[in-house]
């Protein structure tokens, strides 16, 4: 670990450095993860300038609670399930002071190519059919939205996915079964094929 460039290090060698003081470290991480953690605070609350907020601060969270991080758990899931705290933080925040939203009620915000042409370890999801499965998950309760939010764009397991939103990975895997089930049902009605999303 001694003399190599951070780029090449693991996230677990940067969280040690980052625990013994290397700020650079740290910066490395954030730098490593910032696209894919704006792109999901982006589509879960669906306001850019909102989700630029969440993100910077679920990064100082991080970077302050570093040493909160389980030895051995990954530092991806974790540094997503601050980001999705500090969502529901606000959709709370939100709805105690009269405004018209709940968390249920988030929609996701419109999905840009670069967004949609993530790879993941379930395939790619591209184009039109990105599109429009954005589309149909904004009629989906916020958690199964949040669960195939971060296995078909992110590519996080069930077991990283319940580390991230903090609920067993069976359920976890029954809300992506349910939210596929119901998009499969919109996709079918509108006559287009749902072979992409198996």
């Amino acid at each position: 670990m001694k003399g190599e460039p951070l780029e090449l290090l693991t996230d677990e060698q940067l969280v040690s450095l980052t625990r013994s003081g290397n700020q650079d470290a740290f910066n490395r991480l954030a730098s490593r993860w910032e696209g894919s953690l704006y792109r999901f605070v982006r589509r879960t609350i669906g306001n850019s300038e909102d989700a630029r907020d969440v993100c910077q601060e679920a990064l100082i969270k991080a970077y302050q609670n570093v040493d909160r991080l389980r030895e051995g758990a990954k530092f991806k899931p974790w540094l997503h399930h601050i980001a999705l705290n500090i969502c529901r933080d606000r959709f709370r925040s939100a709805k105690t002071k009269g405004d018209s939203f709940s968390i249920d009620d988030a929609k996701p915000a419109e999905l840009s190519n670069e967004g949609i042409q993530e790879s993941t370890e379930h395939g790619a999801i591209t184009g039109d059919i990105g599109e429009l499965l954005g589309s149909f998950l904004d009629t989906l309760p916020m958690e199964q939205k949040t669960c195939l939010l971060l296995r078909e764009y992110h590519g996080f397991n069930s077991e990283e996915i319940s580390e991230i939103t903090g609920v067993p990975p069976g359920t976890v895997r029954t809300r992506i079964f349910y939210g596929l089930k119901a998009v499969r049902k919109k996709m079918s009605q509108r006559g287009l094929s749902v072979s992409d999303f198996q």
